[in-house]
């Protein structure tokens, strides 16, 4: 009862008390579950939306890796230094490969009895 000597401290009195009581309200009833699941959802998606920010951002700022091209078949990598005082580069030794033979082509129903034969 801080105004409540006149009319217009009584006013704002029943007023203050009402916001007060609307402010108490609403800020002590727990929330519905729609709510909830709202709440969450905004804070998934601003969890993935500052997840990607940062892949993105950390993507573009590193640098390109060196491809080392070794022969198709056939080739074991060894370590061997490219420059003096330098990082190693993959060298590739040569492995001997033994062809196979041909397999036989079949392309009509004679072949396929010459080839049974």
């Amino acid at each position: 009862m801080v105004f409540s000597s006149s009319k217009f401290g009584q006013e704002v009195e029943i007023l203050a008390t009402g916001a007060l009581g609307q402010i108490g309200i609403h800020t002590f009833t727990p929330s519905t579950s729609g709510e909830i699941e709202t709440f969450i959802h905004t804070l998934v998606q601003v969890v993935v939306g500052l997840v990607t920010i940062y892949a993105t951002v950390r993507k573009m700022f590193q640098q390109p890796e060196a491809v080392v091209r070794l022969p198709a078949a056939g080739a074991v990598a060894a370590a061997a230094p490219s420059v003096p005082d330098g990082p190693a580069a993959l060298v590739a030794e040569p492995v001997a490969v033994v062809p196979a033979a041909p397999a036989p082509t079949i392309t009509a129903a004679a072949d396929v009895v010459r080839a049974a034969e």
